[in-house]
């Protein structure tokens, strides 16, 4: 992430850019707190020229070209400019350009003006990396797929995967650390400059409006994005294309010009009463900590130190550790998401396009039988008297795989249902699970799977289906552990610490696995951050946990541990590196020792 030093290298470099702000341009919102001052904010911006979809190749050469006389792709290290070739339909990274929705348009309805061609979220991007995007929320994931082509030299930026982030588990794209903010801001924006309208867009697991009204964003996205927008301060580069967006479309991003602006509607200053006079440094007075990447040297088998940037105004730090794997478990990683995006249909399909998916799907290599366009981004597979399926693309897959796939039973005119199933299998590896008529998730572990395929097959004739999405996993998906509430206890799998008041705390006694791990600061005022981005560090683990009755940590339980107990009772200075609480009634007392000492007796 970049640190507050940017932005004081902004506020030298980029002065004049501020400066363009026009004279009484936020006036209205001045005075206004929380909804009051977001309409005010809408009001102010909505209005703007309507550009045409086209012109954005056009308006891209002023809004977002590099020093280097290229795009400044934020999905990818391709070197595009105007004179690239724009790809409708890309197989590899750096085949070509696209005009990348960054907030999709599906969300509101598609192409819909004038959020369709609205410049301040339309940005250049590699046409593979936004493809592999598609229209999944922005989020935070661990062990996501980042593809690559060795053969240009060039590569995603960020990742895709299955989401991590407490709140949220399906499909996420990651945007790379440096342009978190970015993304961040521009979906403020759209937010704002689109309040009366989105209500009604069909939305997306990023939006709430229902539960959270004009804060717009989900619970999850709300907290994520405040994160990014603190720890990834405005750019220079940000700055510059307010400017030139706001010169061609003649309006402005708010969050760009006044960061604190989210602080007022989302954050910390919420029901606070906007000054107008605040510096772009002011939401910065109580920025969140972050946490840094894991010290490999300070990692022991059953231990690790997290660190993380220190904030001013603390009061303490409060960390959380969560187990998320067990010893052996790997985290799934997303190998293939496949989510029918180019069919385009009001209702199902006569023609049968299983010669041709190539030209009805985002991954090349699909094969099939029987398979037919269905409304709302989806296929049909099968036919009253014969048995359809559908194959995967050639994939490097583990021993096990998970697939994920979003299905439903085929309904007639009628509302009758086939009552259908689908055969989920790899090789000789199956399962077959039972459809509902509305779209859902099932998710399928195939172990012992041999094949470089996955095949998705009706049961019988007459048992159709639809299939709206599928996600490919190498490993086990549900061998993720569920978040835990937080609570101020722990166990050898996960552990609340608060009262820190360093930048960085070494948890002891934890049992072999993944663990992901996080803090927040409390502030000298009582009130707390949100958490912080998450690491994840794997620990070996003392065989299958803390050794009982082990006080002294040498890796045994022997006279010398009783003999530290004591001296602990005795001086509670002393430090103990194991387990003390020998009888597990959550206390150290003389109770242990009794309790030790029949440990040693036994053997």
């Amino acid at each position: 992430m970049k640190q507050i030093t940017t932005l004081l290298t902004v506020l030298l470099l980029g002065m004049t850019a501020w400066a363009d702000i026009p004279n009484g341009y936020y006036t209205n919102a001045v005075g206004k707190q929380d909804e009051a001052l977001m309409t005010s904010l809408e009001g102010i911006i909505y209005t703007h020229t309507l550009l045409s979809y086209n012109y954005m190749w056009k308006a891209f050469n002023f809004t977002d070209t590099g020093d280097d006389g290229y795009y400044i792709d934020m999905y990818s290290t391709c070197k595009y400019d105007y004179y690239s070739t724009h790809v409708g339909n890309a197989t590899y990274v750096g085949q070509g350009l696209n005009r990348e929705h960054s907030f999709p348009k599906s969300w509101f309805g598609g192409e819909v003006d004038p959020m369709f061609t609205d410049l301040t979220m339309l940005i250049p991007t590699d046409a593979y990396v936004n493809q592999r995007r598609s229209n999944n929320p922005y989020g935070v994931c661990a062990g996501g797929r980042t593809y690559v082509n060795d053969s240009l030299g060039v590569s995603m930026k960020g990742r895709l995967g299955k989401s991590t982030y407490n709140g949220y588990t399906s499909t996420v794209f990651e945007p790379d650390d440096e342009y978190k903010g970015d993304f961040a801001r521009i979906y403020f924006y759209m937010v704002t400059c689109y309040k009366s309208d989105v209500a009604n867009w069909p939305g997306c697991d990023q939006l709430d409006y229902a539960r959270n009204n004009y804060k717009a964003f989900s619970d999850w996205s709300m907290q994520l994005l405040m994160e990014w927008h603190r720890a990834d301060p405005v750019s220079y580069k940000e700055i510059s294309r307010n400017d030139s967006v706001y010169s061609r479309q003649g309006n402005r991003n708010p969050f760009v010009d006044h960061p604190e602006l989210a602080e007022h509607i989302w954050g910390t200053k919420q029901h606070v009463a906007w000054t107008g006079e605040e510096t772009p440094v002011d939401p910065f007075d109580k920025e969140v900590p972050v946490m840094l990447a894991v010290d490999t040297t300070a990692v022991e088998p059953a231990a690790f130190r997290a660190d993380w940037t220190a904030v001013d105004n603390l009061s303490s730090y409060t960390l959380k550790v969560n187990r998320i794997a067990a010893p052996g478990e790997e985290l799934a990683t997303l190998l293939m998401t496949e989510d029918f995006s180019k069919v385009v249909s009001n209702d199902d399909g006569t023609a049968d396009i299983s010669p041709n998916l190539d030209n009805y799907t985002d991954n090349l290599g699909w094969s099939g039988y029987k398979v037919f366009v269905a409304a709302n981004h989806g296929v049909k597979v099968g036919t009253g008297s014969a048995a359809g399926w559908l194959t995967s693309p050639g994939l490097e897959l583990d021993n096990t795989v998970t697939v994920v796939v979003n299905a439903s039973s085929w309904v007639n005119g009628k509302g009758i249902s086939d009552g259908s199933s689908v055969i989920v299998s790899c090789g000789d590896v199956s399962e077959t699970v039972e459809l509902s008529t509305t779209p859902t998730d099932y998710t399928v572990v195939l172990k012992g799977c041999e094949a470089g395929n996955i095949k998705l097959a009706m049961t019988a004739p007459a048992k159709r289906f639809y299939i709206y999405h599928v996600d490919i996993y190498n490993g086990d998906l549900t061998a993720v552990a569920p978040r835990r509430a937080i609570a101020e206890e722990g166990d050898a799998t996960w552990r609340v610490v608060s009262g820190i008041t360093d930048t960085c705390y070494t948890v002891h006694e934890l049992a072999g696995g993944i663990y992901e791990y996080f803090v927040k600061a409390i502030y000298t005022d009582g009130t707390e951050s949100v958490w912080s981005n998450i690491q994840h560090v794997t620990l070996t683990g003392n065989g299958d946990g803390p050794l009982v009755g082990d006080v002294n940590g040498d890796g045994e339980v022997s006279i010398s541990d009783v003999t530290a107990l004591i001296s602990y009772l005795l001086d509670n200075n002393t430090v103990i590196l194991g387990n003390s609480d020998v009888n597990g009634d959550g206390e150290t007392t003389i109770a242990d020792v009794t309790a030790l000492i029949e440990i040693l007796l036994s053997k």
